[in-house]
This record gives structure tokens, sequence and C-alpha cells, in this order.
């Protein structure tokens, strides 16, 4: 069976190390099934938000797809223009021509480190959360996901330190049933997969 093969784009540094290990849970403990992952591409968001820049991206990606799988753009969705991730994930899907390979477009609603809060009760293994750390009643209703992550922290939240330790530790049952955008990342991937 031909390998499957997906090739992350990425806005920030911490989401580099993170999403590798994102995809490969996502695909091992919902899913099933093995996918290797390439290097990830980072385009940072005011690149992101540029059409010619991303078609570039993926382009350059679209190379690491050797049989199966596909591309991941993952951006968060703190825009203030286009509040709907719906919205904007249409808004940066490429032209059906651009690649042979498919394309699966996530929008973090509002931050990646929304989905920490969806499973904030299972960062708990980690020294720098609190023993008490509980998810709020709507993880993704607020922008600034980071400040409130912090809330839960005995100390600061850095991208860089934390993003994909926690991802590594995040319950993703907990986030799936939390977390819209979380199973729309989910979904992704098992498309990408198939």
């Amino acid at each position: 069976m031909p390998q499957v093969t997906v090739a992350p784009i990425v806005e920030g540094h911490g989401e580099m190390p993170a999403v590798r290990t994102l995809i490969d849970r996502i695909s091992r403990e919902p899913i099933s099934t093995y996918v290797e992952v390439t290097q990830p591409f980072r385009l940072d968001s005011a690149k992101m938000r540029k059409p010619e820049e991303l078609a570039k991206a993926i382009r350059f990606q679209s190379a690491r797809v050797r049989d199966r799988g596909g591309l991941l753009v993952l951006r968060d969705g703190d825009d203030s223009d286009i509040t709907c991730p719906v919205a904007l994930a249409a808004s940066l899907a490429p032209e059906p021509d651009l690649v042979t390979v498919p394309v699966e477009i996530v929008i973090a609603r509002h931050e990646y480190e929304a989905w920490f809060l969806a499973a904030a009760e299972s960062l708990r293994s980690h020294p720098s959360v609190h023993d008490d750390a509980k998810a709020p009643e709507d993880p993704e209703g607020k922008r600034d996901a980071k400040t409130q992550l912090r809330g839960i922290m005995n100390e600061s939240y850095k991208e860089t330190l934390h993003q994909a330790k926690f991802t590594a530790v995040m319950d993703l049952n907990l986030a799936v049933e939390r977390s819209r955008s979380f199973r729309r990342m989910v979904n992704a991937i098992r498309s990408l997969s198939g």
C-alpha cells in the first residue's frame, strides 16, 4: 500500500514541532493509521494572508507528497475582518489547478491554544499547569486563548516552549468533544489519510 504523507503549512514557530506531533497523534489515536508527516513549512501570518505567498508554499509542499496524502494548511482564526472560520478557510483555498494533491484548510478558532483550553484537565500532568486546571465553558468563545491559558499555568506561556509539549499530552477526545475547530482538524487528517 502506498505511503500516506501529510505536508503541513503553519504560521508560528511553536507550531513547527507541535503540528508534527498533533498529526501523528490524530492519525494513530482516532484514525488508527500511519501517516508520514513532512517538515512543516512556516509562512508567517502576514504572508499567509497573501494569496500569492500561500500559493508558493502550497506548490513547494505539494512536491513532498509522493503517493497518497496531501497538504494541511493550519492557521489561527484571529482575523478581525473575517470572523467566520468557514469563510476564512474558503478564502484561503487554492485555485483548483494549482496542485494535484488534496489541500485541507483548518482554521483554529481563535487560536491553536484554544484546543489546549478544550482539553485543560489533561494538561494537569505537565509541571507548568495547575493541578486544578479546568476547561472554560466555551474554550473557543473568546479571543486571546494564550492569556486564558496563562490563567491555568504557574508560569508564562511561551509557544516555542509549551506548544509541542502540551500537544503531546492533551486529551484528543476532550478536544474533539469541546472544540468544533479541533473536530475539523481531525476530519482533515482523516480525509488526507483516506
